[in-house]
């Protein structure tokens, strides 16, 4: 006979509520949510369909150390993340899964590792369990971790480096390593973002005075070991492309997009631009972020204890570490984004498992009763299979088709134009439709030739000499030149249109002429 306590219902309760499952109960319920559309619609223009075409031009030439985008040379982005990109594309096919693949990975791995650097920081059972549940629960941190973007990848190199941290605070050399590893593998990802890790954990151990002690246990292979993983592709770049990546990824990417210098960042710089993202879109995480961050701030300005034990000070992590790690993390990240005038939110990801850390430690605080600790962690459970079975099995939420004229287009220029054909660009911003097209169609699109003043004579050349346009609606008429017949739209879709000239009428010479010959 089953007992009121031995039934299916009680011991699947008693698993969900034990501790020892929740690692991997939260790993499940992460990869349901995350991969339930993965990969469902079309790559969005910026900045997905950029970097996966970049990835299958590696993985078309060969050339696995130079990215392109369109036939032309792109330094402007490392290659780590493009070389996973290319690699699920070898595998599954060039297709927007396989685009999106890593970032979802990514996307669980990070709830996982939140879950982990919770328990090694000190916090109890159920703070780690809120935190990881916060961070899946983000709904900025699970839209981006299905984009083929670098910044979720970027946030699980952060965490592993966290994570190998704090097991060099307790006197691990080849700790050390680690974290120069992941460090540079960040900075072979996002550039100078990468080294966000390095950034926090000096901030922190100066804060809590052990530069000394973390000099004398191996910090020093840290940098040593993070410059031996970048410098063999910045290396070889610098010999091969010297001028074009100082002027794309350092001129371009670092100063002018950096510090909006000439034209290349239109928006208006404000100190408090992260701050005002994260009070916008924070919900419903913010006042238990607030409040947590908070509370760590409180434990890591507090006065010093004064240990008797001097000898057992130096490798004893303390829960005003944890606290003041927390507070440095988020602060460090959000200070040094905002003196930048380019500035996106999806930049500063990697706080949000900070932020997450900080909503767990005010959510103990609020519920303090063992019952309704219990009630959270199974609603908690619940929701989130519920919203990963939801999202696997019916088109609720769904975000509307991203273009659906230039993938029109795009699939045309796939089945009519002739493979390595050039089409030419007639239209407003070419990078506004560039990367969306030049993946999809897999044709190479090019800006005309000359001055703006006259790209309708420079297309029209082109068109003459037996190539395709894809031309704005309103660009029709001037690329024409009012020669609809001699230069028909093709197809068209929205505001573009695909454009091939009709051949020339033969030309009939006269008596005289013929005579003449």
């Amino acid at each position: 006979m089953t007992t009121g306590t031995d039934t299916p219902v009680a011991r699947l309760r008693a698993l969900v509520l034990d501790p020892r499952t929740h690692a991997t109960l939260l790993t499940a319920c992460a990869a349901l949510v995350l991969f339930a559309r993965a990969g469902a619609g079309p790559l969005a223009n910026y900045d997905d369909a950029y970097y996966a075409e970049k990835a299958k031009q590696m993985l078309k030439t060969g050339d696995w150390l130079t990215p392109r985008f369109a036939g032309v040379e792109r330094l402007d982005n490392p290659p780590l993340f493009l070389w996973l990109i290319a690699g699920s594309f070898a595998v599954l096919g060039v297709n927007a899964f396989a685009a999106v693949l890593w970032s979802a990975l990514a996307g669980v791995a990070c709830v996982a590792l939140t879950y982990r650097l919770a328990r090694r920081l000190g916090l109890e059972p159920f703070e780690c369990w809120a935190a990881a549940l916060v961070l899946l629960g983000t709904g900025y941190f699970l839209k981006y971790a299905n984009h083929a973007m670098f910044d979720v990848f970027l946030t699980a190199l952060l965490l592993l480096t966290l994570l190998a941290y704090r097991r060099a605070w307790e006197g691990e050399r080849a700790a050390w390593i680690a974290v120069g590893v992941f460090t540079g593998l960040g900075v072979l990802t996002k550039s100078v973002l990468g080294l966000f890790p390095l950034m926090v954990i000096a901030v922190h151990a100066t804060w809590c005075r052990r530069v000394r002690r973390s000099l004398a246990t191996g910090a020093w292979l840290a940098p040593v070991a993070a410059i031996a993983v970048v410098l063999p592709w910045y290396g070889i770049q610098l010999a091969t492309h010297r001028d074009a990546f100082l002027r794309e990824h350092v001129t371009w990417l670092l100063y002018q997009r950096g510090l909006g210098t000439a034209v290349e960042s239109h928006s208006p710089w404000s100190p408090f631009g992260y701050v005002r993202e994260l009070l916008l879109s924070y919900w419903p995480w913010l006042p238990a972020a607030a409040y947590g961050l908070w509370l760590v701030a409180r434990e890591s300005f507090a006065p010093v204890t004064v240990y008797t034990s001097a000898s057992a000070l130096p490798r004893e992590w303390k829960p005003r570490d944890s606290s003041r790690l927390l507070f440095a993390w988020p602060v460090v990240v959000l200070v040094v984004l905002s003196a930048a005038h380019e500035q996106k939110l999806w930049y500063a990801m990697s706080v949000f498992p900070a932020l997450a850390l900080c909503s767990a430690r005010a959510l103990a605080t609020w519920l303090t009763a063992e019952r309704l600790r219990t009630r959270a962690v199974l609603g908690g459970f619940a929701l989130a299979s519920a919203a990963g079975v939801v999202l696997a099995l019916t088109p609720i939420g769904l975000p509307a088709p991203r273009r659906p004229d230039i993938q029109l287009l795009a699939a045309a220029a796939r089945s009519m134009v002739p493979k390595g054909d050039v089409i030419v660009f007639a239209g407003g911003n070419y990078f506004s439709v560039a990367h969306q097209f030049v993946f999809y169609s897999d044709r190479l699109l090019v800006p005309p030739g000359g001055d703006a003043k006259n790209a309708a004579v420079s297309v029209r050349a082109a068109l003459d000499h037996g190539r395709w346009a894809l031309v704005a609606r309103d660009r029709y008429a001037s690329v024409s030149g009012g020669d609809s017949r001699r230069y028909p739209a093709v197809i068209g879709a929205g505001g573009w249109m695909l454009v091939h000239a009709t051949p020339a009428p033969p030309v009939v010479l006269g008596a005289a002429e013929v005579s003449r010959e």
